[in-house]
């Protein structure tokens, strides 16, 4: 049959071949060379003999950097590609995505274990582009669901992403559509360190100037990211890596028609430093520590003035400033435990100076929306801590059961509150090729200091949320290169956040000025749902995957259950590649989901005692019923040539939506 083969040893590069073909009555040869580690100490673990102990029993879906070069991602944006994955759901226009029907902020992002709080460029609409350089990440991971108790403070899922390893000094310029970028890696001290380099730019403001009409002045939006990361392993126990990540982004608009006056000055910026060491620790311990600090700015300042009804004028000036300290340990012991245990404690430090003064045209009478004149004013700094604590034992319960078992311990100072975590996770093997899975556990949410909403009149801190999930999982190989897997989640939030919500245009770059803002206040919220994933990467020229899944999220409003405005009841995505010659690579995704759910509204008009006419609207149950369905091809093909010596030149062309088609997001 076909096999994955994986050779490992500790303190050395790992090899992975996947399609090994065993045929009867003969030898098949394959011969690896495994380089000693200078450096990425964070891709071993200590693990022991028994090969259940090694596999991680929360199921994940990975990329590798071949995959994510490879898939359709418009900019080049690394978020776009991960999109595609199951139980993964987005919009269009926004890179954000939601993991099984949670909202995007209930995914924990991780970068080499650093948290990344605001990964995403353009925040006035929703987030365009993510500020991660896919040609900086060697790997993505995402476990949507039943993850372990290293993990906390998110409540839906895990994204975790690490750096590429160099292995020769390598430079790179290139461009697209949207971004421009250079990129370096290279190695020292006799391969004892390694360095990586990134800086992009974008420049939708020059495509914006050159396609605009004359006559109309567009937005000049402007954004960059940088990246870098020095690394240094004195010995081949011992790692050191300083890495930093930030981003900078800000639109301008300026309009004076003889009606209106629009001015818009808008900027985000984001910078995260960590010093980190991983070490080995005899023959069966492992340590891995990290010193952080981060900065989170937000500055937005609009005038918008009409000589009829709206008159609005905002200013919003935010700092997010944070610093902690995060260790975890790894200790082998034996063929029947496996213990893990560690800590982060973070300190944040964060103000607000808020002003907002809108009278709103064409107000919807209908007391489930925001006022027409609001007057909201609020200036206050805030410093808090948080603290986790986790442990677990990963336990070998016989020749084909595994257990994980592990508790977490939160703090939350600023709304003095604290939780205790306990979770459960089984992998039994079924046989040779198959496994079933099984999670279960608590998973709490806080409100942080940065996460005041404010905007929309909040001046207090929410009380923390509480997930309990449930997840079930089998996969299995096929024996022919095919892999299956096949996953039931039920997930119930029992005291929920409110949230705000533009119902009819969920891409409003001002929603607290929105005439359809919305709060919407769920005392429960039920996520049920079943994934089938199918895939086939054993030939080197055809790789292919499809994936369907079913969908339940609702919010339970007035004992009313309403769907939530993400939930997508069918969805099915499929992936092609094809390799005709070691130059080119071509690869289509389909993507097709039940519509998304909208409100139905109608309006009449109505004199009022002035003789003055206006629009009465009537709104029925919020998302009660659905938009057409959606489906979109999207296609990448790319040439791969040296150029000289040691140089390369790689071509693609991206087609988002190649058929075409107009998908409705809101009305």
């Amino acid at each position: 049959g076909t096999y994955r083969l994986e050779v490992t040893r500790t303190g050395f590069t790992g090899e992975v071949v996947d399609g090994v073909r065993v045929v009867g009555g003969s030898t098949s040869e394959l011969d690896f060379r495994l380089s000693a580690l200078p450096v990425a100490l964070d891709e071993i673990r200590v693990t022991a003999s028994a090969s259940l102990l090694r596999e991680e029993p929360a199921a994940a879906v990975a990329l590798d950097r071949k995959q994510i070069s490879e898939l359709p991602h418009f900019g080049d944006d690394l978020y776009r590609a991960v999109a595609v994955l199951p139980g993964v759901s987005g919009g269009d226009i926004s890179a954000r995505f939601s993991v099984r029907g949670g909202l995007y902020d209930e995914t924990l992002v991780t970068y080499d274990g650093q948290e990344v709080m605001e990964p995403f460029h353009l925040k006035d609409f929703q987030g365009v582009f993510s500020i991660l350089d896919p040609e900086m990440v060697g790997g993505v991971e995402l476990t949507p669901g039943g993850f372990t108790a290293n993990y906390g403070d998110r409540m839906t899922g895990v994204l975790d992403m690490v750096t590429r390893t160099p292995t020769e000094v390598r430079f790179g310029v290139g461009v697209s559509l949207t971004t421009a970028w250079a990129n370096a890696a290279g190695v020292f001290a006799g391969g004892k360190g390694t360095w990586l380099a990134s800086a992009r730019r974008g420049y939708l403001d020059f495509i914006l100037n050159a396609v605009g009409d004359d006559d109309d002045d567009p937005p000049d939006p402007k954004y960059w990211d940088a990246f870098g990361k020095l690394a240094y392993a004195p010995s081949a126990s011992h790692s050191f890596s300083l890495t930093m990540l930030a981003a900078d982004d800000s639109i301008e608009w300026e309009d004076d028609d003889e009606d209106e006056i629009v001015d818009i000055n808008s900027g985000y910026g984001s910078s995260y430093l960590w010093l980190s060491h991983q070490g080995i620790l005899g023959a069966s311990s492992f340590v891995d520590t990290s010193l952080y600090l981060g900065e989170i700015t937000v500055e937005r300042d609009f005038f918008i003035f009409e000589e009829d009804d709206e008159n609005i004028s905002l200013d919003d000036v935010r700092e997010n400033r944070f610093y902690g300290i995060r260790q975890e340990w790894q200790h082998d012991l034996g063929d029947r435990h496996y213990l893990r245990w560690g800590f982060d404690i973070r300190s944040y430090e964060v103000s607000y100076h808020y002003d907002l003064n809108a009278e709103i045209e064409d107000p919807i009478d209908d007391p489930r929306f925001y006022p027409a004149i609001r007057i909201d004013s609020f200036h206050d700094t805030y410093e808090g801590r948080q603290y986790g604590f986790f442990a677990t034992d990963r336990i070998r319960l016989g020749k084909r059961l595994t257990a994980e078992v592990g508790v977490r311990y939160d703090k939350q100072t600023l709304v003095e509150d604290d939780q205790i975590s306990p979770r459960l996770n089984l992998l039994y093997n079924v046989s040779s090729r198959g496994a079933l899975r099984f999670g279960w556990g608590y998973f709490y949410q806080s409100q942080r200091p940065y996460e005041l909403r404010v905007q929309f009149g909040e001046t207090e801190f929410l009380p923390v949320q509480r997930a309990e999930q449930v997840v079930l999982g089998y996969e299995t190989d096929l024996g022919t290169g095919m892999r299956l897997k096949v996953d039931a989640y039920a997930r119930t939030v029992t005291d929920p956040h409110t949230r705000w919500e533009t119902i009819f245009d969920p891409w409003h770059p001002v929603p607290e000025v929105a005439t359809d803002l919305s709060e919407i206040a769920p005392e429960e919220v039920n996520a049920r749902g079943i994934e089938v994933y199918l895939a086939d990467r054993a030939s080197g020229k055809i790789d292919w995957w499809v994936s369907y899944a079913y969908t339940s999220i609702e919010d339970e409003i007035s004992g009313v259950d309403t769907p939530r405005f993400l939930n997508q009841p069918h969805a099915l995505t499929a992936s092609l590649t094809w390799r005709p010659g070691p130059k080119w690579s071509l690869t289509g995704v389909f993507n097709y989901h039940t519509g998304w759910p909208t409100t139905a509204v109608s309006a009449r008009p109505v004199q009022d005692p002035d003789g003055s006419w206006r629009l009465s609207y009537d709104v029925g149950p919020f998302y009660q019923e659905y938009l057409d369905d959606y489906f979109r091809l999207d296609f990448r093909a790319s040439r791969t040539s040296k150029v000289g010596r040691r140089g390369r030149l790689t071509f693609f062309i991206d087609v988002q939506n190649l058929t075409d088609r107009e998908n409705v997001r809101g009305i």
